[in-house]
Parts: C-alpha cells; structure tokens; sequence
C-alpha cells in the first residue's frame, strides 16, 4: 500500500473490530535477503556500538563524566576494528604470504595447498608480504563498503520535520533528550565521520605495520613516521565528538599515500631474510598492537573513575544534581566492550590456528628456525587461544546449570501455593461455558477428592505457571553470565604471567585442538542457525529479540556494526501518523514485542494527543530499561502524552510492565482455570499470545468506545526480525 521492497505499510481486506487496518512490516530492513545472515559476522562490531549505550543514568547526569564515557566508547570500538585487522595480518602477512608461500612444497602436496601456493609462488620475500597486506586491505575495504551501502539505505532517511539533509554535527548518543530528541534518528553525518576515521587508522595501521616489518623490524623513521603521525591523529580525532571535521577526508586519503608508498618501499626495496620462522618483527608489532588495544578499551576504568574522585574531592563540578538513580551495574559499558574484543579474538585467533595447521605442521616457535614443512606459531596462542575460548564456555555452561537448578526449583516447595490461591479466587468469576459444555466443565487446580492421577497432573499444571514465571524473570541475570566470563578473562594475563596456563603436552594438545575447533564452528555454526531459524517463526521469536535490541541503537560508537533499522522505521512511522490525521482520521498505534519500542519512540519524538498507543508484550522497561537505562526512562514516558494501555502477562519472557502511571494492565495467564474434560489444560500464552487473547482486546474496545467505529488502525506486529 506505501512503501518499498524494504519496509512498508500493508492494509487488511476488511475492516477488524469495526476499524480499518494497517500493518507496517520492516522485515526487509533485516531479513529479506538471505546473504544477510552473514550480518551475524559483524556481531563484535554490534556488541562495541552497544557497549557505549548502556550508559548508565548517573553517568549521563554528570556532564564531564557522560563526554568520557562517549569518547572511551569510541576508541574502545576503535580496538576492535585494529584487532580483526591484527589477526588478519597475522595470518595474511605472516602464516600465508612470508612462511607458506617462502618456500617451496614437498610433491605429493594436496591441491588446495598447491593452488594457495602458486599465486605468489617466485615472488620476493616483501613482495609477498605487500601482496599480504593486500588481503587485510582488502577485507577492510569490504567492511567499509558495506557501510556506505548501509547508510544510503538507513541513515540517509530524512527524520520528519528535520532540515532536508542539513548535516546534525552530534551524535545521537551526545543529544540531550536522548531517544525523545525529533533527530535521534539522523545518524549519517556520524556514521561517515567514523567510517571514515576507522578506515583512515586501519589502513595507517596497516602502513605501519608493512614499514616495520619491511625493514626487518626496526623502525625507519621516512617509511614508518608518516603512517603512525596519520594513527596517532585518527586515535585523537575519534575520541573528539565532533571537531576536525574538516580533517577527514584529507585523512583518510593521507593513510591511503603513507600506505601506498610504504609498500612502494617494501616491493622495490631489499629482500627480507629468508625464511627460518616469523616475519621479522612481528612478535614487536603484535605485542605493540595488543598493547594499543588494551589502553584503548580500558580507557573507561581509567577515566570514569577519575572524574567521579576528582568530583568526590570537590575539585570540579558540572554534575546535574537531582533524584538519586539506580547505580546497579555501572561497569557495563566496560563489560560488553571486553565481550566485543574476547568475540572477536576466540574466532580471530582459533583461524590464526586453524590456518596454521591447515597449511603445514606447527612449530610453536618465537624465535630459532623451522624445519621444511614447518609453520612457525607465537607460543603465547597455545596458552591463550584454549583459555580464552574453553573458560567462557565453561561459564556459560555453569550459569545454565545454575539458571537451570532455579527453574526446577521454582515448581518445587511452597511456590505452587499462591498460584492456587490466585486462581481458585478468581475461579467464581469465570464465567461458565455455554450448554451443554458446562456439565463437562473441569479445574485444573488440585481438589480435594481427585484420583492420584489427575492430582498429579494438576499439579504439574501449576509447577509449569509457577516456573514460566520464574524464567520471565531470568533475562536479567545475563549481567552475572557477562560479568563471570569478563572475570575469567581478566584473569587470562596474569595467569599467563605466573606459567598457570602450561599443561602436560597430551592435555595441551586435546585443548589446542578443541578449543580450535569450537572456535572456527562459532560463525559457521552461527551462520546455519540463524539461516535455519529466520525460515521457522517459532524459532525467529527467540534468535531475533537480542539482534533486535543491538540493531535498534544508531551507529554512534562502531559505524561497521549491522545497520539500525529503526533509522527507517520511526520516520516511516511518523509520516504514516502525519498523513492519516492530515486526512482527518484518528489513529490507534498498536505494538508488540520490538514494534512497541518503535511505537513509543515515534510518538515519544513526534507528541500527538489525539493518538492512542497500544502496547503488549512490550520489552521496554524488562530489556531496554534495564541495559540501555540512561536513555530508556521515565523521561520516555512523560514524553509520550497520549493515551497509552500496555498488556503483559508475568509469564512474558521478553516484556513487561512499562511503569508509566495508567499504562499497565496485567492479564491473567492462563486466562482461567477451568477446561473441558478431555481437552488439554489451559495453556499460557506468555510471549506470543496476545493476538488471540480475546479479553486483552475486549479491555481495547472498550477504552475506544468513545472513538468513532471507522478510526484506521495502523499496528505495528513483530515481523520475521533477523539478520539475515
């Protein structure tokens, strides 16, 4: 009816409950192409743009402490991006190109490593390390492309009301009013400044690192000055909100020269050492490289604490003095940026392996020669890469047994008892089935008098409510899971420092080779099951409510994460409004599940009393309020002047009560205690039923009895939401 392939509004045949209907689908936005699971392989580069949203309140309130907290976010997502571009070098520059192709293959050799040798077979030791970092080129060039193409897609949607393509200077994580602010959603200036500002220090990395190398691991103040000066200026501008604008394009083209003539050096100059072992140099350029990661990631440690000292000595000010907010979980930003670079690392350095073995038998070796056949390996991957994978495995493992145990236990004991009150209660005021099925009539309570069989099965009837309550309240714990896997991986440097790590050589090679496995399976694996899942709606439910949480922020702090779809869907939604009421209609906006969200930051930037907001299942305050609290708040909902009804069931894994006054409206699930015999007991509808609970949209009806019976009804309903 209005739109496009990718999003857009459709319209029911015939009118529902007396109202016309309108549904707005943004289903190709994430998951019309099939190619686009391999979104899921930017999942490091989602968790560092989300790491710098889930600011906390009080952190946002305090004006110095806030402009830190965005600056760390941005370099820490910096790290990332240096980081896949350091494992792809490892592997590109040293194992493939200098050791691999540096000599020649025994016969017999398999085709494929025949035909991954000839390409550079004859050519000069740097020669082929230039051809190397061709490749680590190249995969950040394809990065940075599917951004821009990205962008011409979402972020260059004009916002309504905004100035036609007038560039907003601020990023939307910087705007005073947050997700409420009209161009929250205006994100293109921002993501071409950082895309930019990642391509220019990747690629003056990359010079760098050929310069180092090329000169056989000293540094060579012509051919190595020029690409750090470029590094050092793109560290320093990303950490600046948005001054030096004007510097980005030179920038970026000066990376691009430095670069180029590094390579012009290295491909005409002096043969490098024959191969014995390492790239020369690069045990140097990868100690300096993980060094330059870990600074910029724990900036925020640093830093933050700094200022909140320095604010407690009274040697500053600038705070927003006002109510005291929840100060649970203020290191989260620190977390899921830790988590963003372990994703990364487990599967970038499980490859760096993997390859290894894969084109020859491996040396663990830093220094002294291989024999023919031979690849040599930085030992310190040995020790690292099974820890590093295996220990959050183990976590994780442990918090689902843990979570587990909880689950059981919550049908177990004196649990059960207040769901029998509740329902044997509200049982007189149950209407009665009509004749003649009301002689049939059964409870499902547990009654005086009952066989031992239909006791035991009203009881488990009642243990399931009593545990499908309890696990609505499980989504919360994922802090404990996130912040015993960043423990462990703390401990990983000190563990390596006090030789904990070593192993007897059998246990050694079993958790090399499994961890190594596990971690190439990762985005294989991954990549099958969200293509699986995407095509199945039972399964699409629960692998797309964390990807849409990721893709709902703007790409403020990682422009290389998957694109946020709301960037298109709130303008669309906003226009849709502006044109019904233009027209004369009134509109009920419903939303459930993500479409809630959307439908509270629409008319949260774009007030209109005259619109009804309807929301059920909604996960604006049990997931959004809860990771992302400086900007999901009660400031969202006194922003939303409109009438607002939200339904929720306590056996909603993903919504909840949005805590604004006269909003909620908890339902009863199961509906009723009471069946037919012979038919199964009443069943839950928890996240997924609200589009057929009847007494949910009897209560809908009757709070528009007052609105005329032809009032258009555009909803928004959760569509199939994937990456791919």
């Amino acid at each position: 009816m209005w739109g496009d392939r990718i999003a857009g509004f459709y319209a029911a045949d015939a009118p529902r409950r007396g109202r016309s209907v309108e549904a707005y689908c943004w289903g190709g936005m994430t998951s019309r192409s099939s190619s686009r699971v391999l979104w899921l392989l930017l999942f490091p580069f989602m968790l560092a743009n989300v790491a710098g949203w889930t600011c906390s309140a009080r952190i946002r309130r305090d004006r110095w402490m806030f402009a830190v907290h965005r600056a760390c976010g941005r370099l820490a997502a910096l790290a990332v991006t240096l980081n896949l571009l350091l494992t792809a070098a490892m592997v590109a520059m040293d194992v493939w190109a200098y050791q691999f192709c540096g000599r020649d293959l025994p016969d017999g050799s398999p085709w494929i490593k025949r035909m991954l040798h000839a390409p550079l077979d004859g050519l000069g030791d740097g020669r082929r390390v230039v051809v190397g970092a061709g490749l680590v080129l190249a995969d950040l060039l394809v990065i940075a492309l599917l951004t821009r193409r990205t962008r011409s897609r979402y972020e260059d949607v004009t916002p309504v009301g905004a100035p036609a393509r007038t560039p907003m200077r601020r990023s939307a994580a910087a705007l005073p009013d947050g997700v409420t602010h009209p161009r929250f959603y205006d994100s293109q200036a921002t993501v071409r400044r950082l895309a930019r500002l990642h391509l220019g220090a990747g690629v003056a990395w990359l010079g760098l690192l050929l310069a180092h190398v090329g000169a056989g691991g000293r540094f060579d103040p012509v051919t190595a000055g020029p690409p750090a000066a470029v590094l050092a200026i793109a560290i320093g501008l990303t950490a600046v909100e948005a001054a030096g604008d004007w510097l980005l394009l030179p920038l970026t083209v000066a990376a691009g020269l430095t670069a180029g003539w590094v390579a012009f050096r290295v491909w005409t100059g002096a043969r490098i050492d024959p191969v014995t072992g390492h790239l020369d140099g690069m045990l140097l350029a990868v100690k300096a490289t993980f060094a330059l990661i870990l600074v910029l990631a724990v900036a925020w440690v640093l830093l933050v604490p700094l200022i909140a000292l320095l604010r407690l000595l009274g040697l500053r000010r600038g705070v927003d003095t006002g109510a005291p907010v929840d100060r649970k979980w203020l290191a989260a930003p620190f977390m899921v940026a830790v988590l963003s670079i372990v994703s990364i690392n487990v599967v970038g350095l499980g490859c760096v392996i993997a390859v290894g073995k894969a084109l020859g038998s491996v040396r663990w070796e830093i220094e002294g020669s291989v024999r023919a056949g031979e690849l040599a390996m930085f030992p310190f991957l040995l020790a690292v890469t099974p820890w590093l994978t295996l220990a959050p495995a183990a976590v994780t493992i442990v918090f689902l047994l843990v979570e587990s145990m909880r689950w059981v236990a919550a049908g177990r004991g004196g649990n059960t008892a207040p769901i029998v009150a509740e329902y044997a209660g509200r049982a007189g005021a149950d209407p009665p089935p009509q004749p003649p099925w009301d002689v049939w009539r059964r409870s499902a309570l547990p009654q005086p008098g009952m066989s031992a069989h239909f006791r035991r099965r009203a009881l488990r009837w009642v243990r399931s409510i009593a545990q499908a309550r309890k696990l609505a309240t499980f989504p919360a714990d994922a802090r404990y899971l996130a912040a015993g896997i960043v423990v462990v991986v703390l401990l990983l440097p000190a563990l390596y420092r006090l030789g904990l790590l070593s192993r007897g050589r059998g246990v050694a090679t079993f958790a090399d080779d499994l961890a190594v496995s596990f971690a190439v399976v990762i985005p294989c694996a991954g990549v099958l099951l969200l293509r699986w899942g995407w095509r199945r709606p039972g399964a699409r439910r629960w692998l797309g409510v964390l990807w849409d949480v990721g893709t709902f922020w703007p790409r403020a702090y990682h422009p290389f994460a998957p694109p946020c779809y709301a960037e298109r869907a709130v303008p669309d939604l906003q226009r849709r409004i502006r044109f019904l009421r233009d027209t004369g209609a009134r509109v009920v906006l419903v939303g459930h599940s993500q479409g809630s969200v959307l439908a509270a930051a629409t008319l949260a930037q774009q007030p209109d009393p005259d619109t009804v907001l309807v929301t059920f299942g909604s996960p604006l305050t049990t997931l959004y309020g809860w990771g992302f609290p400086a900007y999901i708040n009660r400031t969202l909902c006194d922003r939303v002047r409109n009438p607002w009804l939200n339904f929720s069931y306590r056996t909603d894994y993903i919504g909840g009560p949005v805590g604004c006054p006269g909003a909620d409206v908890v339902l009863p699930d199961p509906a009723t205690s009471w069946y037919i015999a012979g038919e199964p007991m009443p069943p839950m509808r928890r996240h997924t039923g609200y589009w057929s609970d009847e007494a949910m949209w009897t209560r809908i009806d009757e709070a528009l009895a007052t609105r005329p019976v032809d009032v258009p009804e555009p909803f928004i309903r959760g569509p199939a939401r994937s990456p791919a």
